[in-house]
């Protein structure tokens, strides 16, 4: 399948990107999980790493620190404890 989802990312101080993607790459305490359009439902732990976005080609990676994801509907909600700039060289800390 191919198609843009929609993907944010939200801090306990709140929102810190989002927007449409076309892949998804999610750190998981179970490894890496990559998303498309049409994935299946799924909540899984995040775990501290690197969340990478590719949007029309082009890809952002984002330090973030441990939380959810929740994978539904062409959605993906990432509720993590912290979360870094894009491209940021220094990953978030273990939360």
């Amino acid at each position: 399948m191919s198609g843009k989802f929609t993907f944010s990312i939200s801090t306990p101080e709140g929102p810190v990107a989002g927007g449409p993607c076309d892949f998804l790459v999610i750190p998981t305490t179970a490894g890496e999980v990559g998303v498309m359009a049409g994935h299946a439902a799924l909540v899984a732990c995040v775990a501290p790493g690197e969340l990478r976005v590719t949007v029309e080609g082009a890809t952002r990676s984002f330090p973030v620190g441990g939380g959810l994801a929740d994978v539904r509907d062409d959605e993906v909600r990432l509720l993590v404890a912290t979360a870094g700039k894009p491209d940021d060289a220094r990953p978030a800390p273990p939360a």
